[in-house]
């Protein structure tokens, strides 16, 4: 699998954070955040992250990034009309790159496949880690494009933690769920009260026995993944 050498998000509001944070957590590229107020310069700058302010009106602004072939660039501005806008502008100044764009409507949606955008994410029905791994990982995009295409054979399912799991005990950056063509979604953690908690960074849960993990894939290998790590 070829490394993801080196993205750019712009906007680190509420779905700019949790993407950077991902990307950082994996260590898996190198990451610039770009952002057009001083309030997200300073939260940027105070996560430790390398950080432009750029004035998204500004042709000659984004030119002044300098933007190598092959970076991937990810639109995850809160404000939609401004999202829209820089995708536009993204698409017609870099006709070959990557473009990925953050949706909360179906009417962005539309409007952002129109702008001719490489992929439109749904930020509700997926979480920090997926887009990661749309960007990075073959086996998660043939997931995901099902879910968005509406025509798959995936489904969510809940592997609860029994005693004698193989897994009792690890952290959940330690598990391998590729190796069974699945997807961690998140978990159900007995720590925290059996409340639902997304597979975002800044949570490296040890599993525990009566943990319930939660993963999409195909039945057969959630099945296998189930018999295999699940316990007795």
């Amino acid at each position: 699998m070829s490394r993801l050498k080196s993205v750019i998000i712009f906007g680190y509001g509420k779905f700019g954070k949790s993407i950077a944070n991902s990307i950082k957590e994996e260590r898996s590229a190198d990451l610039l955040i770009v952002v057009n107020s001083d309030e997200e310069f300073e939260l940027a700058n105070l996560d430790g992250l390398k950080v432009i302010k750029f004035n998204i009106e500004s042709d000659a602004s984004i030119e002044n990034l300098d933007i190598k072939e092959g970076v991937h660039l990810i639109c995850a501005m809160d404000n939609n009309h401004e999202n829209l806008f820089l995708a536009l502008t993204l698409r017609e100044m870099y006709k070959e790159h990557y473009i990925l764009a953050i949706s909360d409507s179906l009417h962005l949606t539309d409007k952002l496949k129109m702008a001719g955008v490489s992929r439109v994410i749904d930020i509700y029905s997926i979480s920090g880690n997926m887009i990661m791994n749309i960007l990075n990982k073959p086996v998660a995009t043939k997931f995901l494009q099902g879910f968005i295409n509406k025509s798959h054979n995936y489904i969510f399912k809940e592997i609860p933690i029994n005693e004698g799991s193989p897994l009792h005990g690890k952290r959940l950056d330690s598990i391998d769920f590729e190796k069974y063509n699945i997807i961690y979604v998140g978990m159900i953690d007995k720590e925290m009260g059996n409340s639902f908690v997304f597979g975002t960074v800044g949570y490296n849960h040890k599993v525990d026995v009566d943990d319930i993990i939660v993963c999409v894939g195909t039945e057969r290998d959630l099945e296998r993944f189930r018999l295999e790590c699940g316990g007795n």
